[in-house]
């Protein structure tokens, strides 16, 4: 088991070695599945919640893909942590709302 992990290994290193690297040298350009886009913040926060989610799904069913080709998803995953931490952050936020509004109801326009 251990000379087959081993060759595993060689392979995924080669096929990275053959890879040309972006500009940045953060990712490789070319891939089986493309390398996801880095999110800006300002990009994030002004995503309704329908376009977040669905970034989130992406890149979660890109993570799958990318596993369960031996590769590895780190840079799927930071991305995924960005969505992920702003989605929580609505959360929170609409919660808090929702409690304040139910403590000061709207007062009646006369």
């Amino acid at each position: 088991m251990g000379k087959k992990n081993k060759k595993n290994k060689k392979n995924n290193a080669e096929m990275m070695d053959e890879v040309e690297m972006l500009d940045g040298g953060d990712y490789p350009q070319e891939s089986p599945v493309q390398y996801p886009q880095k999110i800006e913040n300002e990009m994030i926060v002004s995503m309704d919640d329908d376009d977040l989610h669905n970034l989130g799904r992406s890149l979660f069913d890109s993570i799958n893909r990318v596993s369960k080709m031996n590769l590895n998803p780190y840079p799927w995953e930071v991305e995924m942590c960005y969505v992920q931490r702003e989605m929580q952050l609505r959360s929170s936020r609409r919660l808090a709302h929702s409690e304040w509004l139910s403590k000061n109801p709207p007062e009646e326009v006369v």
